[in-house]
């Protein structure tokens, strides 16, 4: 996780805030890896060397839904040895969305991916959701599970379900951003270990994209800190 906090600048955060909850288990994918468009990918372990993996994708549009899904479509059927399926409305936490199905074969094997298309305010949400034929059987209720849960919040702390988490957050929050009366290391040090206790011990049904912004968060607030 700490790693990933020094490689967050490739991780692009919008507005209003964008979160996933992936697969139970599942890793996140090292920024140098991913596309460019890419906001945040994670990968399991699958029964070969191939991972499953979802990611998150954003891209500022001016087309409808039903306008984007066909030149989604219109891609995906230019790629040779690939299939593409319309799987109807698709119901997220964020709104109603579109979910559709591809299919491709390539060295690596037969693969099927769901892929998830929320679009508000001239933005398109895209989950992505790859894992190899033989395993989808075994994957999918947890993808459909993770596609489902797409959230858009007005900020990280309004989407936390309870009050008292809430609280707990926006106070620690704000102490991040008062000066310290303290050794500024040894404060960096408490506060940073505090907020790693809030997040990863208190909050797991937030899932793992959900904690790493909130963990990014803070790391930019403690440590943009300097000695006055």
């Amino acid at each position: 996780m700490f790693l990933l906090l020094l490689l967050a600048p490739l991780l692009l955060f919008s507005t209003p805030i964008c979160h996933f909850s992936p697969p139970p288990g599942w890793e996140f994918a090292l920024p140098k890896n991913l596309s460019p468009h890419i906001q945040v990918g994670f990968i399991g372990k699958g029964s070969s060397d191939f991972r499953p993996s979802i990611n998150l994708a954003l891209e500022e549009v001016d087309v409808s839904l039903k306008e984007y899904v066909k030149s989604v479509k219109k891609i995906h059927l230019s790629q040779p040895n690939t299939t593409w399926r319309d799987l109807g409305k698709f119901k997220q936490i964020a709104g109603e969305g579109r979910l559709t199905e591809i299919s491709s074969r390539s060295g690596l094997g037969e693969v099927k991916m769901l892929q998830a298309i929320f679009i508000k305010d001239h933005k398109a949400y895209i989950l992505t959701a790859a894992v190899e034929k033989k395993d989808y059987p075994n994957f999918y209720p947890a993808i459909l599970q993770s596609l489902q849960s797409l959230t858009l919040s007005s900020d990280l702390i309004a989407a936390l379900p309870r009050e008292e988490l809430r609280q707990r957050f926006s106070h620690l929050y704000s102490s991040l951003t008062q000066e310290p009366e303290e050794d500024l290391e040894n404060w960096k040090k408490t506060k940073w270990e505090e907020l790693q206790k809030i997040v990863l011990e208190e909050c797991p049904e937030m899932g793992g994209h959900w904690q790493f912004l909130a963990l990014k968060e803070g790391y930019t607030k403690i440590y943009s800190q300097k000695l006055q």
